[in-house]
C-alpha cells in the first residue's frame, strides 16, 4: 500500500459499540479517514431518511459499492455513497493524490 502519509489501525466497529481488538474488526486507514470516522458505525444520507452502514471492509466487498474513476471514488450503493460523504474520500487533495499515485502506475 502507498500514500504520502502513514496508516492507523482503525476498529471497524469502535470499542465504544462492544468491538474488539481481534484482526477481523481491524483495519489500516489513512489518518483523515480515521479522524472522519471516529467511532461511527453508520450515517444518514438525508434528514429524514434510513441509517446506512458504513462500508465495511471485512463483509462487503469494495467493488461492489464503489468504482474509480480517475482520481474519484464514484459510489454504486447507499452505503458507498454514506461512506464517501462521512470520510471525504473525494475532497480535493485526496482526488489530487490519487490522480498521481495512479499516472505513477501505483493506484489503485
Amino acid at each position: 500500500m502507498v500514500a504520502n502519509f502513514s496508516f492507523h489501525i482503525e476498529h471497524i466497529i469502535s470499542q465504544q459499540h462492544g468491538g474488539s481488538d481481534n484482526l477481523n474488526n481491524l483495519a489500516y486507514a489513512c489518518s483523515h479517514c480515521n479522524w472522519k470516522k471516529g467511532p461511527n458505525i453508520s450515517t444518514v444520507l438525508s434528514e429524514n431518511g434510513p441509517i446506512i452502514p458504513l462500508y465495511n471492509p471485512r463483509t462487503s466487498n469494495w467493488a461492489d459499492h464503489f468504482a474509480l474513476e480517475g482520481g474519484v471514488i464514484q459510489y454504486k450503493t447507499s452505503i458507498g455513497e454514506g461512506t464517501i460523504r462521512l470520510l471525504e474520500f473525494n475532497a480535493i487533495e485526496r482526488i489530487l493524490e490519487r490522480i498521481e499515485l495512479i499516472e505513477a502506475g501505483i493506484y489503485p
